[in-house]
């Protein structure tokens, strides 16, 4: 049986900003770092459409 959980881009933003808050203990530092992965996250290319193209 697969379990689906749905999450939210908000969602996803406050786990990597804890996360990041968590390593770095500093709220500023921890911004940055959060923001960065998650505009690497969003800019990433697809890789499906990399496949599609390819083909």
């Amino acid at each position: 049986m697969t379990t689906t959980t749905h999450s939210t881009l908000g969602d996803l933003i406050t786990q990597v900003y804890e996360e990041m808050l968590t390593i770095y203990g500093d709220e500023d530092i921890a911004s940055v770092a959060a923001a960065s992965i998650i505009n690497d996250l969003l800019t990433r290319p697809d890789p499906v459409e990399q496949l599609e193209e390819a083909a």
